[in-house]
């Protein structure tokens, strides 16, 4: 496992954060510096694009002009499908998990996940019950979904070089494996229309790992032996379509399906995970475009979605810092008390959870709820770029 320098969220760097030199002024306000060197107002190239395509998505969604009816998000729901398969199938490219660091990296970020998810969830499962808002679906669903979203971060697009960054971009890198593998457990109780106990869910989960196991192992038969890239190309898209087409159609999560097929690709002999890593990139561009412009027409500004957002920014906000320092303390990775600040970004995985779990329940409750998120991923990466570290020690 290596930093992540391929911004797997949106399948490669932003090219206008090569062509801008970085600036060698020293007068500029620190937290400022930023503005002058990286593109988008000195957002990461990681969230940058929700800052566009979210809000093009709702002028153009039901609630205001209406160019994306509800029909025509329906039939978007495939192509979600699969920008989700191939988001699950970057995050278990990542999860190599061969070699000690490499562990204990995967340890600290799970600890983080962990930490910010009970958090975050226990924070607002208090916060609801005291509110009583109407927003039909259980409390706990409710809190436990936006403490999944909030758990993730995307460090992979900060300008930082210092190891203490390079931990934890590796951290951001594998601290959305934990939420996946919730997701799986949450979308069958969501999405099932009679109360689901949690055994079953739980049997469930393991039919979407084996699902992504099966089709990652087809796959890996036909590509690995494919006569040319043109035809390697049409078997990745095939199996990814198939990982993403079959979940949804199976009502299970196209992100741990993928996650599976990906970590088994690192697992097998050969190239897979490279040429998977490479090949994929080249449409992850378009469907991250398209899942971003469907959650922003999916969402519906309420007196319920505003409430959340203010408390879910400060909640996520302790929540990672309280994650920070323990997986910090538990590993000893670095001896850096700002650890928690570089794991304030969020990324765009937080809004594709929300925007998956809104597609197994269509309720205004869950509408509210990927407002919400999404209101808060924007200004936690506004909090980033303010909360940048200034001071690193190193053991």
């Amino acid at each position: 496992m290596t930093p992540n320098e391929d911004w797997r969220e949106i399948g490669g760097p932003d090219a206008l954060d090569a062509i801008i030199p970085p600036s060698t002024s020293s007068g500029a306000i620190p937290w400022l510096q930023p503005l002058r060197t990286r593109a988008v107002l000195g957002l990461t190239p990681v969230v940058a694009p929700a800052v566009l395509f979210v809000p093009i998505g709702a002028v153009l969604g039901p609630s205001f002009t209406n160019v994306l009816s509800p029909t025509a998000l329906g039939y978007l729901d495939a192509v979600v499908a699969v920008a989700l398969a191939v988001l699950g199938v970057f995050a278990g490219l990542a999860l190599d998990l061969r070699g000690e660091r490499n562990r204990r990296i995967f340890t600290a970020a799970s600890v983080e996940a962990i930490v910010t998810l009970l958090a975050v969830g226990g924070a607002f499962l208090v916060l609801l019950a005291s509110w009583n808002l109407p927003l039909v679906l259980p409390s706990a669903l409710v809190a436990l979904t936006l403490g999944l979203c909030a758990s993730v971060s995307s460090a992979g697009g900060a300008d930082d070089t210092s190891p203490t960054h390079a931990i934890a971009a590796g951290i951001a890198d594998l601290d959305d494996v934990l939420p996946i593998l919730v997701s799986g457990v949450l979308v069958v109780m969501l999405g099932s229309a009679t109360p689901v106990p949690i055994w079953s869910a739980v049997a469930w989960l393991f039919r979407t790992i084996v699902l992504g196991i099966a089709v990652g192992t087809a796959g890996w038969l036909l590509f690995e032996r494919a006569h040319s890239r043109a035809e390697r190309n049409v078997f990745i898209a095939g199996v990814v379509a198939l990982i993403g087409g079959t979940s949804s159609f199976l009502s299970l999560s196209p992100l741990l399906a993928g996650l599976m097929a990906g970590l088994l690709w690192v697992w097998l002999p050969g190239q897979a995970d490279r040429v998977v890593r490479s090949d994929l990139q080249r449409v992850q561009h378009p469907l991250i475009v398209v899942l971003l412009l469907v959650a922003g027409a999916s969402c519906e500004f309420s007196r319920e979605a505003v409430w959340l957002t203010g408390p879910l920014v400060l909640f996520r906000l302790t929540g990672k810092l309280m994650g920070g320092w323990l997986a910090m303390r538990v590993q000893g990775l670095v001896n850096a008390s700002e650890l928690g600040l570089h794991l304030i970004a969020p990324g765009l995985l937080g809004i594709a959870v929300a925007l998956h779990l809104l597609q197994a329940v269509r309720t205004p409750g869950m509408a509210a709820v990927l407002t919400a998120v999404v209101a808060a991923t924007l200004a936690s990466e506004a909090l980033a770029l303010v909360l940048r570290p200034t001071q690193e020690t190193l053991p």
